[in-house]
């Protein structure tokens, strides 16, 4: 290999089956990469985790050696340019290629995070989300929501206090908070100082979910001392309010278990409007979610008001 790796290093890729090529992967045929990637495929014809592994290595490989210019393209394209294509000389392309796009990933998702062996900045992938993101004067006051239809609100908000902002678009994703960080830290910012994170999502199970994995990714990049506030609650909102706005989500089956783990946290927070998220009927009682829509923009505004400008006016 062209870089210099500590023994430990080394010893993790071997771990997870990645190795050095001097051959390019993606331009091997069917034999050739059926020979080299049939480790623990079991009844498959080849392991396709260890292909897109390796695919995705040696990809980082070229780029940090400069035997290749940094990529500069979408994880999508990337997809297509190298590695859709060779699944499919392999003969292990499925039918339902677009999940192996976003099993493709989750692959690099677990490289970068899980395994900490690699930045998407070492390829120079592009990130999709630039565009709903933005590091302001007060980088540590961040706004961040669930979808992208809350754009132009946090645009108006960014303005109002100049604060960080970030549209996630319905999941965080790590590749964008890597870029999001770097941004920050090339402004200067201390990643060390608090920082205060508020955060419009759905007040339901999947909601919670994402605020938890951003709020997660934030601090894989180094942000450690976070705040966090909820935006939307039931107490942003009158009983008679919430009666037209809450919806009842699933309470059976697999995501069951999920709102469970939710409903303990969330009564954790005792809001005094909770009562009014439960329907009783004959049968038993039910609980009920809010969509980040239902808070009015207006309401949002006077909130964070509150909550910022004493943060602003401290600086």
């Amino acid at each position: 290999m062209n870089q210099r790796y500590t023994g430990k290093f080394i010893s993790k890729l071997k771990k997870i089956g990645i190795r050095h090529f001097d051959e390019l992967i993606h331009d091997q045929k069917r034999d050739w990469l059926i020979e080299n990637f049939r480790v623990r495929a079991g009844k498959y014809k080849l392991n396709v985790t260890m292909l897109m592994r390796n695919l995705v290595w040696q990809m980082r490989e070229r780029v940090i050696s400069g035997q290749k210019p940094p990529l500069n393209e979408l994880l999508r394209t990337y997809w297509y340019m190298y590695v859709k294509s060779t699944l499919s000389r392999a003969g292990s392309l499925s039918k339902k290629s677009d999940n192996q796009y976003r099993y493709m990933v989750a692959v690099i998702v677990d490289l970068v995070k899980k395994y900490k062996l690699m930045r998407y900045s070492d390829i120079g992938f592009r990130d999709a989300n630039q565009a709903h993101r933005k590091v302001g004067k007060n980088a540590n006051i961040i706004l961040f929501s669930e979808k992208l239809g809350h754009q132009q609100f946090l645009n108006e908000m960014a303005d109002k206090f100049d604060c960080s902002i970030i549209a996630l678009g319905g999941k965080p994703s790590v590749l964008n908070m890597e870029y999001f960080v770097d941004d920050m830290k090339a402004r200067g910012v201390n990643l060390r100082k608090r920082f205060n994170a508020y955060g419009i999502t759905d007040f339901d199970p999947h909601g919670w979910v994402i605020k938890n994995v951003f709020i997660e990714n934030l601090k894989h990049y180094g942000i450690k001392n976070i705040k966090l506030m909820d935006m939307i609650t039931p107490d942003m909102l009158t009983p008679k309010q919430i009666e037209v706005s809450k919806y009842r989500f699933p309470q059976t089956g697999k995501e069951w278990k999920l709102a469970n783990t939710w409903l303990r946290e969330a009564e954790k927070e005792n809001y005094k409007n909770w009562k009014f998220m439960i329907e009783e009927e004959k049968e038993g009682h039910y609980y009920c979610g809010l969509e980040a829509e239902s808070v009015s923009a207006k309401r949002l505004s006077e909130k964070l008001a509150v909550e910022i400008l004493p943060l602003i006016r401290k600086k």
